[in-house]
């Protein structure tokens, strides 16, 4: 049977000619890096670095997402980032902020949730990276 190890990558939608607001918002504000590869890049695709996974906006037909629908991120400063985020004109849900949480909106309707892990969680314990974790579900 087929073992499956990671997330390769998350794909969200964005509207036609929506290219350089995404890059604005991703890479601008959030901080991600852009990943381009000869072979794969075409128009209306980006693609950002979320640590050794990836994000992948794609430009077409766009209908909106389900308001459960979200990206999770972990992120250092979730408060720093929620400001700057406020500041540059983005609505900002900060009211799980006490548990280190806040969700915010693409420009284009993506419910995002950054979120910074307490220092005693598992992880941080641990130091260990996802990839050398076994487990089982």
């Amino acid at each position: 049977m087929a073992e499956i190890h990671s997330v390769d990558h998350i794909q969200l939608p964005i509207p036609f000619g929506a290219s350089p607001a995404a890059r604005a918002f991703y890479q601008g504000l959030l901080g991600l890096a852009e990943v381009r590869h000869p072979e794969l890049d075409r128009p209306g695709v980006l693609r950002f670095s979320l640590g050794w996974q990836r994000l992948d906006l794609s430009e077409g037909r766009y209908t909106g997402v389900a308001p459960q629908a979200h990206l999770a991120l972990r992120v250092v400063g979730v408060a720093r980032l929620a400001d700057a985020l406020q500041a540059a004109g983005h609505r900002v849900d900060r009211s799980a902020l006490s548990d280190g949480r806040a969700f915010v909106e693409d420009p284009f309707g993506n419910r995002l949730e950054l979120l910074e892990p307490p220092e005693t969680s598992f992880e941080a314990k641990t130091r260990h990276h996802v990839q050398d974790l076994h487990l089982a579900v």
